[in-house]
């Protein structure tokens, strides 16, 4: 193709990739040439030139839980326009998914993965990938000891929730996490921040109201009925993401409790269904968007810089959204 465009190979490369100035008539003759030819870049063999495929592995709890792929879509944006497509896998915060699903991806020789691990822990993940790899962890602690990471102030947004409801005049809140064994995940996360910010505001924090369930409308439908069920029921229940929160409102539906008036319902993530339901869910902002962009420009820069650089977590804000449920 380049000697049919009358131009060195590199020349071709330039005009391609856009990273050096190419005149513009250079310019036309190697498109006319690319037309002419019906050139297709041939990207595996770029990638073994380059030791670099220009692919990256995302892997995901859910991809129906709308908050990945709002997730996903802010890491799209970001890579797209470096020139990087994504591989997304879904794990069901299975620890063996996780794991399996990393040595898949990096044996299909993805330049970077980008994980929120629910069950294993970051450590496990850097020695399955190795030491050099580019990884990026979404995590709501410090895991900068093992890779780059980004995450969200969630103790933040849980506060916020439970001095809300304490300010309203509601002192028995039970609060919905995610399944029990999650040990890195956000439910146990955001479990404690409850815990912590209940005994903070002088509010009982009784064990039989605190429930674990999957992060599902399902799972928040089952664990919410069973605690309305209860002689002596929480007057609000804070839920450890929105998916449960829903669920929480079909079962109030369902025991014929007015929501907010019978029982106040807090979700976490605001995801775009919460605007829709009714009563409109008030929640926790969790930004997903804003946290793929970010992993993305921590991966991005992981590769450019090389493994010896130190590592760098980025935490982003949350905030309370004031609805009609709470």
């Amino acid at each position: 193709m380049a000697a049919v465009a009358g131009v060195s190979p590199t020349t071709v490369s330039h005009a391609l990739s856009g990273k050096r100035a190419v005149s513009e008539a250079t310019r036309e003759r190697i498109m006319r040439a690319i037309e002419e030819l019906d050139y297709r870049p041939n990207l595996v063999a770029s990638g073994l030139r380059k030791q670099r495929t220009h692919t990256i592995a995302l892997l995901v709890a859910d991809i129906a839980n709308p908050y990945y792929p709002a997730v996903a879509r802010g890491v799209h944006d970001v890579v797209n326009a470096d020139g990087y497509v994504i591989l997304i896998g879904n794990t069901d915060g299975d620890g063996d998914a996780e794991r399996s699903l990393a040595r898949e991806m990096l044996a299909r020789g993805v330049d970077g993965l980008i994980i929120q691990p629910m069950s294993s822990k970051p450590a496990e993940l850097r020695s399955i990938v190795g030491p050099s790899f580019p990884l990026v962890v979404v995590s709501e602690v410090d895991q900068t000891m093992y890779a780059d990471a980004v995450g969200t102030d969630d103790a933040v947004g849980i506060g916020a929730a439970v001095r809300h409801l304490a300010e309203a005049g509601i002192r028995d809140v039970g609060f919905i996490s995610g399944p029990e064994l999650q040990a890195p995940g956000p439910g146990p996360v955001r479990l404690a921040a409850f815990q912590a910010a209940s005994s903070a505001l002088g509010l009982p924090v009784r064990d039989d109201w605190i429930v674990h369930t999957t992060f599902t409308r399902d799972g928040g439908f089952s664990a919410g009925a069973a605690l309305l069920a209860l002689d002596e029921r929480p007057r609000a229940l804070l839920c450890a993401n929105d998916l449960i929160a829903i669920g929480v409102l079909d079962a109030a539906r369902a025991a014929r409790l007015r929501v907010p008036e019978d029982l106040a319902v807090v979700g976490f993530d605001d995801i775009e269904t919460a605007d829709l339901v009714s009563p409109r869910l008030t929640t926790v902002m969790n930004p997903a968007a804003d946290l793929g962009a970010a992993c993305a420009r921590a991966l991005l820069r992981r590769i450019e810089l090389g493994p010896d650089a130190p590592y760098e977590r980025t935490t982003l804000h949350t905030r309370l959204v004031l609805r009609a449920s709470a």
